[in-house]
């Protein structure tokens, strides 16, 4: 299973990257979190044009994935440990980016495919992939 961020599917949405792109990795089932949705669709509403056609382009692109996890007590769990140890170590990290780790990791997903290598590469049991 890969984990799939929201900067990825935000250039999919935006044509800078072909949906079929992610076929290179149609060996694993492709997840996402609803940390993920939440960002993508506040985009939408934030931007306030053309919500409803890009509310159904959002919803077709996650309708190719195998899974959209939720965040629940055990990404709570995973998320706070994350979160908490880099802070500790002054390596302060995006809160949305801390749920999105955690609820990958807390359900055993421990590859990831994000423009924002720089700050996920900071979660040692993360596995950045380039696209």
């Amino acid at each position: 299973m890969i984990g799939v961020d929201s900067s990825i599917i935000i250039d999919i949405l935006r044509k800078r990257i072909n949906l079929e792109k992610l076929q290179k990795f149609s060996e694993e089932d492709l997840w996402t979190t609803e940390t993920v949705v939440y960002e993508l669709l506040y985009g939408v509403y934030f931007g306030g044009e053309k919500i409803a056609e890009k509310e159904q382009q959002i919803a077709a692109i996650l309708d190719t994935f195998t899974y959209i996890l939720p965040f629940d007590r055990k990404s709570a769990a995973k998320a706070a440990h994350i979160g908490g140890n880099l802070a500790r170590t002054g390596q302060m990290l995006d809160h949305n980016d801390t749920l999105i780790a955690g609820s990958l990791l807390a359900h055993g997903c421990n590859k990831f495919l994000t423009k924002n290598k720089r700050d996920f590469e900071r979660i040692k049991e993360l596995e950045v992939l380039d696209l």
